[in-house]
Formats: C-alpha cells, sequence, structure tokens
C-alpha cells in the first residue's frame, strides 16, 4: 500500500508538471513607443532577446501589421527592436492584438479630437476660477496625478513596469476615465460646445468624451481578449506582449479576470 501511494503520488506531480507545461507563457512588457533615454530600440531588443519569445503580439491591428515593415520609423522602440529579432530568429511570429481600426473608430465617433478639446476646456475653466468647488477638487486631484506619472518618466523602464507605478496609474486612468467625466456632466457648457464628425454630424464635447471614456474600457478588454485567442491557439509557447506602460496594469487585471487555465502571466521585471 506504501509504494502504492508513493507510485500514484508521482504520478499526480507528473500530471500537474505536464498541465503546467502546456501552459502559455505571458510576458507584458510595458513601454514607451518612442526612443528615448528611459527605453531604446537596443534596450528593448536586449530584454526581448533574453526572452525568447517564439510570438511577439504587438499594439497594432491587422492592417498595420501586414504592412509592418513598410514605413521603418527608427525611432519606435517596438518596431526597430521587433525587425531586429525577427532577423536573428525569422521563425518567430509577428502578430497584432489591438482594436481593429482604433484611430479611426475614434475618429468617426467624434471620441477624438473631444478628448483633448474637453480637458482643455476644464483647464481653462479652472485657470479663471469657473469651476465648482467639486469640480475644482476633482481637477486638482488629476492635475496632481498627471504631476507624479511625470516624474516617474524621468526613472527607467524597469521602474515604469513596476507595482509601484501601475498602482499610480491605475489611479490616474481611474480619474481621467470616470472622474473627469463628472465635470464635463455638470458643467453647462460642454453641453452646448460642439464638433462636427467625419459624417457631418455634430456631438457636443461632453458626449464625445465620454464615449472616449467607455472606449478606454472597450480597447483594452478586447485587447485581453486578443491576447488569450492568441494564447489558447499558440499552446504552451513563450508569447512577448509589448505595450505601453499606461495598459500594462489593465491587461493584467483582465488576464486574470478573464483566466481559463490556458497561460500564466510571467513578470519579466521581478
Amino acid at each position: 500500500m506504501k509504494y502504492l501511494f508513493a507510485s500514484l503520488s508521482v504520478l499526480f506531480l507528473n500530471l500537474v508538471q505536464a498541465q503546467t507545461s502546456t501552459k502559455t507563457e505571458l510576458y507584458i512588457i510595458g513601454t514607451v513607443h518612442d526612443s528615448s533615454a528611459i527605453l531604446n530600440p537596443d534596450m528593448l531588443f536586449e530584454i526581448i532577446d533574453k526572452i525568447r519569445p517564439d510570438i511577439l503580439l504587438q499594439e497594432n491591428d491587422s492592417e498595420q501589421i501586414k504592412d509592418y515593415a513598410k514605413e521603418i520609423r527608427l525611432t519606435s522602440n517596438e518596431q526597430t527592436a521587433t525587425l531586429r529579432y525577427l532577423k536573428k530568429y525569422p521563425e518567430t511570429r509577428n502578430l497584432p492584438f489591438e482594436f481593429e481600426g482604433r484611430n479611426q473608430y475614434r475618429k468617426d465617433r467624434g471620441m477624438v479630437p473631444a478628448d483633448y478639446l474637453t480637458v482643455q476646456l476644464i483647464d481653462s475653466l479652472y485657470q479663471v476660477g469657473k469651476l465648482s468647488d467639486a469640480n475644482k477638487a476633482i481637477y486638482e486631484k488629476y492635475k496632481e496625478a498627471n504631476k507624479a506619472l511625470f516624474n516617474f518618466s524621468k526613472t527607467d523602464i524597469k521602474t515604469l513596469n513596476s507595482v509601484a507605478f501601475e498602482t499610480l496609474n491605475r489611479f490616474r486612468q481611474t480619474l481621467q476615465h470616470h472622474e473627469i467625466p463628472k465635470i464635463a456632466n455638470s458643467e453647462v457648457i460642454f453641453g452646448e460646445k460642439d464638433i462636427v464628425k467625419p459624417n457631418g454630424q455634430k456631438i457636443s464635447y461632453r458626449d464625445g468624451y465620454q464615449l472616449w471614456c467607455n472606449f478606454w474600457d472597450l480597447r483594452n478588454n478586447t485587447m485581453a481578449i486578443n491576447i488569450i485567442k492568441h494564447a489558447n491557439k499558440y499552446r504552451g509557447k513563450k508569447i512577448v506582449i509589448l505595450t505601453g506602460v499606461q495598459h500594462k496594469y489593465y491587461l493584467k487585471e483582465l488576464l486574470e479576470k478573464y483566466q481559463d487555465g490556458t497561460y500564466h502571466v510571467i513578470e519579466y521585471f521581478q
């Protein structure tokens, strides 16, 4: 009986190890898109090369991936590092995980330029003391959060991938997408000011900004689902996901929320 129990224990351990080994390994690398002291193409290539992924997932859609090497931007960290890695390991797959037609989608619905015009108008009202006390408090918290994020931007790529940055970034994005709309919804002028969409229809700053805020959730959810689809399709492979640092906390949360047992997320910088 003792030997039988030992044999069953070994068999169970082997089964667990086998299941674990078939899980897709996901490395989410938060990047800054343009070359700087924080991150340049050589630094990003070194990170990717150390992980040695089978697949690279880009913050691009299918059309952008199709034309990935047509227009080379030497200042692009992701593109330059990726093309160098693909040259070294040509069997690597380079795939998209972005919301399809992201930029045009936002323009067609008036989210752009309503996003920055709304914040610009809020700032103008703040400067001349025309925001209510409640809205003034919201905007000041937002300004402080942006200032704190800016201070992080003077550090390094490891720090920008830290839990401390993710925590601050989550707070700032919550303010931007859930608190700032309260200002636009309560100040009359944001319902009166409007822009013209490509189809000729008008949309108010208030409605355009709210659509933009909603799209933040839709976009990140779409990206997370696309990552999971790739993780399932390429089961057991090693995947590096290159995304702007401001998306990283959200993607990690969604991948945990939608966990289906086919992948595990590995933190490269820890």
